[in-house]
């Protein structure tokens, strides 16, 4: 059983993350006008895309395919076009379809993060003044910190029906920033000077939120106006 588990863990972890999207979705299906069906297929399918879009944007970053790299940018970036995808074609209220795929998004690449304490990658860099020189700096576990914090914040908004689309964006920034900081403590094969190519996504993600962010509070502004 423990084998299995182990040659298993990034699956199950996955699958853990399908059956809490799916429970989400199930309590907020009236928000969305969403059967069952559809959360179920849902769920299944926002774990798949995902794992396909940290996959395909580590092979951008310069992975081969075999290594079996993964970028979590990639789901931070382009999972969003499926739910502007889904909230186009189901016709469904952007601002709903967004921040109620946000938990479940942050969840999610929370559960890949798991995944690499126990695979031993995107490890933090020793720590120099410490004689041993075998303590690393815990950048996984304080991502995983991150998600816990940002995760509680969104949950309560989310049931205090606070929110207006801006759940994405806020996200986006929050990471933004905390990539961006973090990044000097992690191991990169990427490195431009002083930086990673982790850097530039952050600065992205910080930018691209910030916009969306604004934008939504503008036209808030003048509706009121």
């Amino acid at each position: 059983m423990a084998q299995f588990i182990q040659e298993h863990r990034l699956l199950l972890l996955l699958v853990f993350a399908a059956v809490c999207t799916f429970i989400w979705l199930m309590r907020f299906r009236s928000r969305l006008g969403m059967k069952w069906y559809a959360a179920l297929c849902c769920s299944v399918l926002h774990v798949v895309y995902g794992v396909f879009c940290v996959k395909a944007f580590a092979v951008l970053e310069g992975n081969p395919v075999s290594n079996g790299a993964m970028s979590l940018f990639g789901a931070v970036f382009f999972m969003p076009v499926a739910y502007w995808l889904g909230a186009k074609i189901f016709k469904r209220d952007m601002r709903i379809v967004f921040d109620l795929f946000t938990v479940p998004l942050v969840f999610t690449l929370a559960c890949a993060r798991v995944n690499c304490l126990f695979a031993g990658c995107c490890k933090g860099l020793v720590i120099p003044f410490i004689h041993s020189h075998t303590v690393r700096w815990p950048v996984r576990e304080a991502e995983l910190v991150f998600y816990a914090v940002l995760l509680a914040f969104f949950v309560i908004r989310t049931f205090k029906s606070k929110t207006n689309g801006e759940l994405y964006p806020i996200y986006l920034m929050a990471y933004g920033v905390f990539r961006f900081v973090i990044e000097f403590f992690r191991e990169s094969d990427h490195i431009l000077g002083l930086f990673h190519i982790s850097h530039l996504w952050a600065m992205l993600a910080l930018i691209i939120g910030a916009s969306v962010y604004f934008e939504i509070h503008n036209k808030k502004r003048k509706k009121r106006s």
